[in-house]
């Protein structure tokens, strides 16, 4: 129930759908590498996704559960996410990553108290959109630098040549 709750309370974005599901003490560290302690927090961090997102941009996550191991009143979980950010110029970014969840049976309900997620640090889609970025960016300037190079020698040149009398 709580993977159900919490894809519906991303996927909606209404993080309030996930709120029961959470320990009154629960933290961690999410697939940014942000740290978030409580409810308040979780809700914090996901406004600042949504404004990196943009206005009119979409998130959408689906939860794959791997395993649960149970330890009496703990339950620790871990899977894998698809997950996909649609920008608001139509610009669709997927990917994917693992996360791990702690809970907890507190007065006969499972609650998270410990979270986390991961993903390639080297090999996803958010460098390598910066990777094309940088490239655009040092391309346009060493295509700068060239012409002014260019025209510097030309204008070096053309006025030290002896002119015809």
């Amino acid at each position: 129930m709580i993977r159900t709750n919490y894809e519906d309370a991303v996927n909606s974005g209404d993080l309030s759908k996930i709120k029961n599901d959470l320990s009154k003490d629960v933290t961690g560290v999410m697939v940014t590498g942000r740290s978030v302690a409580g409810y308040d927090g979780l809700v914090s961090y996901w406004k600042e996704v949504q404004s990196l997102i943009g206005t009119g941009g979409t998130y959408h996550v689906t939860v794959n559960v791997d395993k649960t191991d149970l330890f009496g009143d703990v339950a620790v979980s871990h899977g894998t996410t698809d997950e996909a950010v649609r920008l608001p110029n139509g610009k669709e970014l997927d990917f994917s990553a693992f996360w791990t969840a702690v809970c907890h049976k507190e007065d006969g309900t499972w609650k998270v108290v410990r979270m986390e997620a991961t993903m390639n640090p080297i090999d996803n889609v958010f460098v390598s959109l910066q990777l094309k970025k940088a490239k655009l960016i040092y391309g346009i300037g060493g295509l700068v630098a060239g012409i002014l190079l260019v025209l510097a020698m030309r204008f070096i040149c053309c006025r030290n040549t002896p002119k015809p009398q």
